[in-house]
């Protein structure tokens, strides 16, 4: 009897163990996401403030960008639209979490060098 009970308890410990390191595993992820919306086209820069890993992307015809498996941190998001930098944000990933940054807001063009000068205001008045 007492070989019975040692078997079985050795078994659930067993098997305790096997959940343990699974659910461990899973606690554990070591990565997260940034996800957002910004003009199609937009530059998008990521930078983890404490280890200094960066990326960039350009944001889609949709508008939208992504940074997949980033390491856990605090990331700087810069987005430029043509030569202005539209948004500064910080964002902390947390495991498998996905940060969302702020969405710019959207601006008319810039006016180039091509355009048409703006006419002159009426003489006198």
């Amino acid at each position: 009897m007492i070989k019975a009970f040692g078997k079985k308890a050795g078994l659930f410990a067993s098997a305790m163990a096997l959940l343990l390191v699974a659910f461990t595993a899973l606690a554990q992820r070591a990565d997260g996401n940034i996800n957002g919306d910004a003009s199609p086209g937009d530059k998008v820069y990521v930078s983890n403030t404490g280890t200094g890993l960066k990326r960039e992307t350009v944001a889609g015809e949709d508008g939208k960008y992504r940074f997949r498996a980033l390491p856990l941190g605090t990331y700087q998001v810069k987005i430029v639209r043509g030569e202005e930098n539209v948004l500064n944000a910080t964002v902390t990933l947390r495991p498998g979490g996905t940060a969302r940054p702020p969405t710019p807001e959207a601006s008319a063009p810039e006016a180039g060098g091509d355009s048409a000068p703006a006419p002159a205001p009426p003489a006198g008045g």
